[in-house]
């Protein structure tokens, strides 16, 4: 989405505040939703509806975290996902990894029923089967000592990096539809992040997105 040239002199011009960045983002992710593909719910229609569901939210986050100049990140895991952004505007407090709620389509986002998701950052695999993944959203585990309300509070570093420099750290995430197979195979969709910045969207593309999920496809496959 191109960004009028007086909007970005502004943005080089002083600091955005968070709420300033959030209500941003929120015109542009509304504007994203006028135009999203209404794609069905029958099939894999599901599976690809939700990766270009994401691919749409991860170009805006790229996109806008080099133009205001800030770093945001994702966490994503079978139930679904989370955007985030390194608030650190307040010079008096560290810099501090907070939750993206007011933003459309960039807070928490849940799975439908009946997908498989895989992740893998870096060329290693994070989900080794659909019953090992992690659910990010827990909120039982006791992982941090301290006191249960400090604990409650913070949030977890991001997976997926968006830098301000407009790189990110190499990552794929693919979703298929459980036990759907395409010609008696197993199929999958899949978005693939590169240290450049640039996005790759694939599918549907014949494989186990568990063990094919990184894989290099031939433009014929």
């Amino acid at each position: 989405m191109a960004v009028p040239y007086t909007m970005q002199l502004a943005i080089k011009q002083k600091g955005f505040s968070l709420l300033e960045i959030i209500i941003a983002m929120a015109i542009m992710a509304v504007m994203i939703g006028l135009v999203f593909p209404n794609l069905g719910q029958s099939s894999n229609k599901l599976a690809k509806q939700e990766i270009v569901r994401l691919v749409a939210a991860i170009e805006l986050v790229r996109d806008q975290s080099v133009i205001l100049n800030r770093e945001f990140g994702l966490n994503i895991d079978e139930e679904g996902y989370q955007f985030l952004i390194l608030d650190e505007n307040d010079e008096n407090t560290k810099s501090a990894w907070a939750l993206i709620t007011d933003v459309p389509g960039l807070g928490l986002h849940e799975f439908p029923p009946g997908l498989d998701i895989n992740l893998s950052i870096d060329g290693e695999n994070v989900f080794s089967s659909s019953e090992d993944e992690v659910d990010i959203f827990e909120q039982d585990l006791e992982i941090f000592e301290g006191d249960e309300e400090e604990q409650k509070k913070k949030v977890e570093p991001p997976q997926i990096y968006f830098l301000s420099s407009g790189e990110l750290n190499q990552f794929s995430i693919a979703v298929a539809i459980k036990n759907t197979r395409v010609d008696k195979e197993n199929s999958f969709y899949r978005v693939r992040g590169f240290l450049s910045g640039n996005l790759e969207y694939e599918g549907p593309l014949v494989g186990d997105l568990f063990q094919d999920v990184d894989r290099e496809y031939e433009p014929d496959e």
